[in-house]
């Protein structure tokens, strides 16, 4: 397909008729900054090309399932129900947040504040205090009667910083909004099918990604009442945006990139041999993480593979840029610390329980 510059005008919001067309008519696609945001890494100390691993960090007695960075601090949240604490001045575990009773399923740190948002199978979401790595609340939500108590699990979350509320997607299929600072429960969306696996925020807008296969649109500035869905052909694991782009991790191994003025699919990307279970975006680099164990490099736009980093032993579920790194987080246990300068540190730090 060809890749135009096609861009959204300063401050316009995705194409929601756009949405509501391809409801309508039913067809799929063919196979083939509006927030503050924490600063992205500087280009002069990051060179893609030049990756490679320097640090592994280990602690975790099982499977890591999510990551979040927080300053020089990094989370990761993992099968062992614990949420560990890492600093980029060395890697060494410095606390060990414990108190969900089930697998962690996802991390947000948020951007302004001191706080870390974690939200596990156990259907609660866990708000802590990163300065004094202490747990400050909790926020529940009724799980369907009739249906099991993984059913109310948390395994998305993104914030809404206009706003001032917290999003989290769940097994359930339902979408729960918090108000901050009181954690008041606002609204509890309903239209997917099944499990809501990605949240983004974008432009007044939120994106949903569900296993229902389909990417569905919510107007936070109005009720956050339904505006659009856009079917796909596999379940939806991960969703990012980039400028006017949406990229979206499909049930079928692929990268789909969408153009959000007219939902114009511009592109899909092939290469992974595995679920596509982690996605990140620095400048004009994508970065993918894939149950095939490797991080593949793309170039935006051209949407080229550049690099393909191995060595982890598991999934990668989980990437993060900061402070010219790469970190990727794998049900491996492991995270691996990637860096283009070249110089190699291996290093293993174990965790300190507090």
């Amino acid at each position: 397909q060809n890749i135009t510059g096609n861009t959204m005008a300063g401050g316009a919001r995705p194409a929601t008729a756009a949405m509501r067309a391809t409801v309508e008519v039913g067809k799929e696609e063919e196979d083939t900054e509006a927030q503050a945001l924490p600063e992205s890494p500087d280009a002069s100390s990051f060179r893609a090309p030049m990756l490679k691993c320097v640090n592994t960090l280990s602690g975790h007695h099982s499977g890591i399932r999510a990551i979040a960075v927080h300053g020089r601090r990094v989370f990761t949240g993992s099968y062992d129900n614990t949420i560990k604490v890492w600093t980029l001045d060395g890697g060494a575990c410095e606390a060990t947040l414990e108190g969900h009773v089930s697998w962690i399923r996802s991390l947000l740190a948020h951007a302004r504040e001191p706080l870390l948002f974690s939200g596990s199978d156990d259907g609660i979401v866990k708000v802590w205090r990163v300065d004094v790595y202490k747990e400050s609340n909790e926020l529940r939500h009724e799980p369907p009667v009739t249906k099991s108590a993984s059913c109310g699990g948390i395994l998305a979350l993104s914030f809404d910083y206009e706003h001032n509320w917290l999003l989290a997607g769940s097994y359930g299929a339902a979408i729960f909004v918090w108000s901050l600072p009181s954690f008041a429960l606002l609204h509890e969306l309903r239209g997917h099918r099944s499990a809501v696996r990605s949240l983004v925020v974008y432009n007044n807008c939120l994106l949903s990604g569900s296993y229902d296969r389909t990417v569905k649109m919510w107007d936070l500035a109005n009720s956050c009442v339904s505006i659009g869905s856009l079917p796909t052909r596999g379940s939806v694991w991960v969703l990012e945006t980039h400028e006017n782009l949406l990229l979206g991790a499909i049930g079928d191994s692929s990268i789909k990139v969408w153009a959000m003025d007219n939902w114009e699919q511009r592109a899909t990307l092939s290469g992974h041999r595995g679920l596509v279970l982690a996605l990140a975006v620095h400048r004009e680099r994508l970065f993918s993480g894939s149950d095939d164990r490797c991080i593949r490099v793309w170039r935006m736009h051209t949407w080229e593979c550049e690099r393909v980093l191995t060595g982890h032993n598991g999934g990668v579920v989980g990437i993060c840029l900061v402070e010219g790194q790469l970190l990727s987080a794998s049900n491996d246990s492991f995270i691996k610390v990637w860096d283009s300068s070249g110089i190699q540190r291996p290093f293993t730090a174990m965790g300190i329980r507090r």
